[in-house]
């Protein structure tokens, strides 16, 4: 029997309700919204409240959303998930949009198994991590030369037949008989990771990106940068979203299918870096200090400016 959908792939609840109903009627073709609206469960008298839900016309108060998830069968985890992506898809600001978008972020990472200290290895060089995301593409080759010539840029057999032994020795792969396969598709860097060797493994990518400028060709690669002014709290938002962003990012790999183009290994690099020091109300460097009993005069927004994808 085809797997139903997976609630931690959707953004949208209703296109979440809407995937779950197609899949009830393929697998019972007897299945309708009246169906459900009869469960017990959910207390319904009509289906014309879920059909309005499906539509944008109607929206879910904190009870129905319990006892919907309940009528869907949700497991605890996966019904705290729906009552978070509810919650973001109805809210009216954009505070509080991306706070639920934080929240569910944490559910999308939570199937990524942690390294443990003892793991932090696997950050050390770059080429580890990009070699673990190749074998999990090619779990048929087996020869260090081979896989040295796919990773861009090229590695030695020497660097590739290192990161394998590293990957070996780590339980992060197995052999197979003829290649090597993922022991877990999802990793996470643990409580160990910090410091001078996060640093140094965030330079690695760092520089990949910096080289791809130029060694990449534009359509394969996007670069961007985009500056702007903002408060203390807008950079606390632009954040949120970058986990946001960094969640759904997984998703789309995870449930990313392939394609006749060929599967290859990406990297996404995201900063966020100040460009300016704190000012006083006087214009001295330092946090803002009010003096005069006003608060210091400034725009009524922020501003920004974009740069995009540099051509050929």
């Amino acid at each position: 029997m085809a797997e139903g959908p997976r609630i931690y792939a959707f953004l949208d609840y209703r296109a979440y309700l809407a995937a779950c109903f197609d899949y009830r009627k393929q697998q019972d073709p007897e299945f309708s919204l009246r169906t459900f609206a009869s469960d017990p469960l959910l207390g319904l008298s009509s289906s014309s409240f879920i059909s309005a839900v499906l539509k944008g016309r109607k929206n879910l108060s904190q009870n129905l959303r319990l006892r919907f998830g309940r009528a869907l069968g949700l497991e605890p985890a996966e019904l705290a998930y729906f009552e978070l992506l509810v919650q973001g898809n109805q809210s009216q600001s954009a505070d509080e949009k991306s706070h639920y978008e934080a929240q569910m972020a944490r559910f999308h990472n939570a199937r990524a198994r942690e390294l443990g200290e003892g793991q932090q290895r696997f950050y050390a060089r770059w080429y580890y991590r990009v070699v673990w995301h190749f074998i999990g593409l090619r779990q048929d080759i087996n020869s260090p030369a081979r896989i040295a010539k796919s990773i861009f840029p090229p590695l030695t057999p020497a660097q590739a037949e290192e990161a394998i032994q590293v990957l070996l020795e780590l339980r992060l792969i197995k052999r197979l008989a003829n290649g090597y396969a993922l022991n877990d598709r999802h990793l996470a860097a643990g409580q160990g990771f910090g410091g001078a060797a996060a640093r140094e493994h965030h330079r690695g990518f760092l520089k990949l990106a910096e080289e791809s400028l130029d060694r990449a060709p534009e359509p394969e690669r996007r670069y961007s940068v985009t500056s702007f002014s903002i408060s203390p709290r807008g950079r606390e938002r632009v954040q949120e979203r970058i986990e946001a962003l960094r969640a759904e990012v997984r998703e789309l790999a995870e449930a990313d299918e392939g394609g006749l183009g060929g599967d290859r290994v990406y990297a996404l690099t995201l900063h966020l870096f100040p460009c300016s020091r704190e000012q006083e109300a006087e214009g001295g460097v330092g946090p803002v200090v009010i003096r005069s009993g006003r608060p210091p005069a400034r725009a009524r927004a922020g501003t920004s400016a974009d740069a995009g994808n540099p051509r050929e």
